[in-house]
Order: C-alpha cells, then structure tokens, then sequence
C-alpha cells in the first residue's frame, strides 16, 4: 500500500525522552516490508546526527540521512535568497545549518536583513526586540515552523510558534513558514525519499500540522490518537492509535 512513510517524532515514536510503546518495533516492521522512512520533525533545536543518536538510543535503528528537519528545510529554503547577515532566534542546531549556507549570523537586529525563528529555550525580551527592530527595518521574516506546543511525557512545553506569534503581534509581519503544514518541506521529503507521493503517507499527531501538510500536498494522510485534534474542517484519511496500529492495518 504505501512505498514510503513520513513520520513525524514529538508525539508519535516518542513523547519527551519516553519511546511511545511498540514504535521501535512498528518502524521495524516497516523497513522490513521494504517501506522507506523518513522522519519529519518540526522540531529545529537538534541536528540529524543529534536525531539520530536518540532513536537509535530509544532502540530504533536510524542514521543522519533519514532524519529532517524544519531548519534543515529552512537552510535549504534560504539557498535561492542573496547571502546576507542574520538574526537568528534558535538553538545551535539551527544556527549552524544557516551558517553552513554561506549567511553570517549576527547577534543584533539593526544590521540584519532576515529574521529566522525557531524553538529557542533561552528566549527572552532582548531577543524579542532585536526581532522586532530588524524586521522594522525590513528585514524578511522566516520562520522554522508555528506549533504552539512540542509534547513531552506528562503534557507539553511551548513550542516555536508561541515566539513566532509574539514577533508577529509586535510587528504585524507573517512570516514565511518552512516547515509543516507547509508545501515545501513536505515537497522536499518527497524528494528525499525518491518515490511518487501517490505511494507515500505522512503520520502525525496534529491536524494542523501533520495532517494539513499531507492535504496541502495530495499525500495520504494518517492520525495518530484517535477523538484527538479530530475537530474541524480537516480530516485525515486514517486514524489509528499508534504505530503499531498502522502495522496491523497495513498488514
């Protein structure tokens, strides 16, 4: 049925530092039935290799090149874009993929002529005005992604669009978004895996996210938890409760 899967991290293999029961076993599975993965995360505060350490520390085995993520995405976006200074609110993982395309990374708005936010743990009021001033002075506005929250084992945190919104309501500027629900990164997993996307699925465990993504780009679209983020207009085409569930579904 499906040649490649796009699986999305926070809330699907793993909640926090936990390993969601059976989705070590479930990506198994898949590989052995000859299906390509690719995980997709949102989440810009580690690189791949960081990525990839982890599941494979949660028992999954992975390597760099089946990982991406929403500042990999961003940084690729930013090739086509004339290499000038940045401000950058993210972590390491973000700043170095900026970096390793060439833009220099500067520690004030007054001279920067693109924005770009992530999740940042250390954000603060400073660098909120520092956002804010560049982006008056006509800086482009980039942003890695707008979940209001990233899952972790008892609840959530929030997550990068709860800083996005708030350079958005000081400034009135919408940003660019790179990752999902947008078209691009979901195009450039599409790429990575080298298969039609009449065969691939995305698996999520957001609606407006996850689920909006696959819609906006014509893929298969699957819902992990059911009766959760099942209100509204968009529906996903399969709704299961774990990975596990897809195994027996696709078996």
């Amino acid at each position: 049925m499906f040649k490649g899967l796009l699986i999305d991290l926070d809330g699907c293999v793993y909640r926090g530092e936990a390993l969601i029961e059976g989705s070590d076993k479930a990506i198994k599975i898949f590989k052995s039935m000859g299906i390509k993965i690719l995980f997709l995360t949102n989440n810009s505060t580690r690189t791949p290799e960081e990525y990839a350490k982890k599941l494979i520390k949660l028992g999954i085995d992975t390597n760099p090149s089946e990982v991406m993520t929403s500042a990999i995405a961003t940084a690729h976006y930013m090739r086509s874009l004339e290499r000038k200074p940045c401000y950058i609110i993210g972590e390491s993982a973000l700043k170095e993929a900026i970096a390793q395309e060439g833009f220099e990374i500067i520690e004030n708005g007054i001279m920067a002529k693109y924005v770009v936010c992530g999740l940042d743990t250390n954000f603060n009021y400073r660098k909120l005005v520092e956002a804010c001033i560049a982006i008056q002075k006509g800086a482009k506005f980039i942003a890695t992604n707008a979940d209001p929250m990233l899952p972790i084992e008892d609840g959530y945190l929030p997550g990068a669009g709860a800083i996005v919104n708030a350079i958005r309501t000081a400034t009135g500027v919408r940003p660019i978004i790179i990752g999902k629900p947008s078209k691009y990164i979901i195009n450039l997993a599409i790429e990575r895996l080298g298969i039609d996307k009449s065969s691939i699925a995305i698996v999520g465990d957001r609606i407006d996210t996850d689920v909006k993504a696959g819609k906006n780009s014509g893929i298969f679209t699957i819902l992990i938890e059911k009766n959760k983020y099942i209100q509204g207009k968009i529906k996903p085409d399969l709704i299961i409760n774990n990975l596990m569930d897809l195994v027996r579904y696709i078996e």
